[in-house]
C-alpha cells in the first residue's frame, strides 16, 4: 500500500471526476469510491486531532507538572 495524504487524496478525487465525465466509470463506482475517500479523510482528520491533543497535553503537563498521557489504543502493523 502506498502512503496517502491530503494531496494524494485530492488528486485521486480529481482523476475520478475526469473518469466520470468521460464515462470511464459509472456513477455507482464513483459513489463507492467517494465513500472510501471519506473514510480515508476521516482517518487523516483523526490523526490531526490526535496530534493537536498531544501538543495541548505537553503544554498542560509542563505547566502543571502532570503526567497525563493519551492511552495508546492503536495496534502495530499486522501484515
Amino acid at each position: 500500500m502506498q502512503p496517502v495524504n491530503s494531496k494524494s487524496l485530492f488528486s485521486f478525487v480529481c482523476q475520478q471526476m475526469d473518469k466520470l465525465d468521460n464515462a470511464q466509470i459509472t456513477v455507482e463506482q464513483a459513489r463507492e469510491q467517494s465513500n472510501l475517500i471519506k473514510q480515508a479523510n476521516n482517518l487523516l482528520k483523526y490523526e490531526l486531532d490526535r496530534a493537536k491533543v498531544q501538543m495541548q497535553l505537553s503544554s498542560h503537563n509542563a505547566v502543571y507538572k502532570d503526567g497525563t498521557k493519551i492511552r495508546e489504543i492503536e495496534i502495530k502493523n499486522f501484515e
